[in-house]
């Protein structure tokens, strides 16, 4: 974690303020680099069922150091995840709030490569920016996987 001041963060986490994650890159081979792509993945995604929800997804590599400034205009911005609210059937019989659990899943290999990440670093940093406030958004995990 070369350069990083990010806090750990120990899964669950309540999003309700920016947060920013060391996540771990997979190992690949050269052949593999050519033909998968980097999966970003953000399971456990649990939110409320009647509330409108969204944040943003940014990468960077993890030799950005966070609060000097340094690296911030090689962010990218990977991708949004948003939830529109349903009613509730009044025959349902359920009167309290139901969550649901989701996941969101990001291509960025070609993010990487625009940011100049090198195959061999074996970290990125995730940002997750919530554009609501007050609402319930709990995140189980993040993960890259290859495809």
């Amino acid at each position: 974690m070369a350069g990083s001041s990010t806090i750990p963060v120990n899964f669950p986490i309540t999003l309700d303020k920016p947060t920013t994650v060391v996540v771990v890159r997979p190992p690949r081979n050269e052949r593999e680099e050519e033909e998968q792509e980097e999966v970003l993945v953000i399971e456990g995604i649990e939110v409320k069922n009647d509330e409108f929800v969204k944040f943003d997804v940014f990468i960077n590599d993890e030799d950005y150091v966070i609060g000097t400034g340094s690296g911030a205009e090689k962010t990218e911005f990977a991708g949004s995840f948003v939830k529109v609210p349903h009613k509730q059937r009044q025959d349902a019989g359920d009167c309290g709030e139901k969550l649901i659990t989701t996941k969101l899943r990001l291509g960025i290999s070609e993010l990487l490569e625009g940011l100049g990440v090198e195959a061999d670093d074996e970290n990125i940093l995730v940002k997750l920016v919530p554009k609501c406030e007050n609402v319930h958004i709990v995140i189980g995990g993040i993960r890259i996987e290859i495809e």
